[in-house]
């Protein structure tokens, strides 16, 4: 995304932020530059950086960048990373998303009442990919602004909780295993940027393992959009309302294209060593200005607007996600 004037002030407060992490790390190593990245930000974005004006290049900064990283770990893994996942590996992305998503339409039906729409954006944001999902969604259920807004509030601070929790709660169930720690947090962080935060708080080698998982997830979105509109436009002729169009195609975010072209490249090329650590250091720094960004976005106001019916929908859903995975890791692992 080109950036803007109006964005400018905001970038540069991220990476000061995100450059003072990095500083203050090796002083706080139980935290890691990531950590201190977001606890920072989430002090600083609600008190002196708090100004509209910085909005802007903050949401950038937040969404951009790890893009950026994430094709780049298309470099620091190959073929033989992504079969150590394995049958067991795909089997469990794929129980993980389909059972997510049923509990959390049934539960936005029976239990907090919102509406079909609504609830398919819970559903979709929950096991894919958080805000990209409801964006690729909405417009082809029929959601309205509103709808759309409010589940991308609780989805993502619903992350930010699984950010908080995971780090800490994985060890002590899973172990040091790091590819069981890639499994569940690659299997149920909901946007991309948080998959890599969250992994990067555990430590480098869960980032790979997540991020492969949540490729996995990404990839299946088109699927998952197809599902969505079907059901929409069946409950419309149901309902005898007019059925619900839309114009745009739908795409392969840009950067999960880049990350298979990179590990293709990886797979079958000699990639000079200083390619692949300038990879991982370029993505890394990326991984502590996301967390920034995240910290930085997350306004109080936010958590007041999703009001409490949402919030408490939000937060059983992650509850769910992280016992299933938990069940599901270790059945099939």
């Amino acid at each position: 995304m080109k950036i803007k004037s109006n964005m400018i002030s905001g970038i540069i407060a991220t990476l000061i932020l995100s450059a003072i992490a990095k500083l203050l790390s090796p002083f706080l190593p139980s935290l890691g530059a990531e950590a201190i990245a977001m606890l920072l930000g989430i002090i600083l974005g609600n008190t002196v950086l708090s100004r509209a004006s910085f909005a802007p290049g903050m949401k950038w900064a937040e969404k951009y960048p790890i893009e950026v990283g994430i094709a780049l770990m298309g470099l620091t893994v190959t073929l033989k990373t992504i079969e150590s996942l394995g049958i067991n590996g795909i089997l469990f992305i794929l129980i993980q998303m389909t059972l997510t998503i049923v509990v959390v339409l049934y539960m936005g039906g029976r239990i907090f009442k919102v509406s079909n729409q609504a609830a398919m954006l819970m559903g979709a944001g929950n096991a894919v990919c958080g805000s990209s999902a409801i964006a690729s969604v909405a417009p082809v259920i029929g959601a309205t602004d509103d709808q759309r807004r409010t589940t991308v509030a609780t989805v993502s601070l619903a992350g930010v909780v699984l950010l908080l929790v995971l780090p800490v709660l994985g060890p002590q169930i899973l172990g040091n295993n790091n590819l069981l720690l890639g499994a569940l947090v690659g299997g149920i962080v909901q946007s991309v940027g948080q998959v890599v935060g969250t992994a990067a708080l555990i430590n480098p080698t869960v980032v790979t393992y997540a991020t492969l998982f949540k490729m996995l997830r990404v990839i299946l979105l088109t699927v998952v959009v197809l599902v969505f509109a079907r059901t929409a436009q069946k409950k419309s002729r149901m309902a005898g309302t007019p059925e619900i169009t839309h114009k745009h195609g739908l795409q392969v975010p840009w950067f999960v294209t880049c990350f298979i072209i990179f590990l293709l490249i990886n797979s079958f090329v000699s990639v000079p060593s200083v390619v692949t650590s300038g990879a991982k250091e370029i993505a890394g720094f990326f991984g502590v200005v996301n967390l920034a960004g995240i910290g930085l976005n997350l306004k109080i106001d936010t958590i007041k607007k999703s009001g409490s019916k949402f919030l408490t929908y939000g937060l059983v859903t992650a509850v769910f996600q992280v016992i299933l995975a938990i069940v599901l890791i270790k059945v099939l692992f």
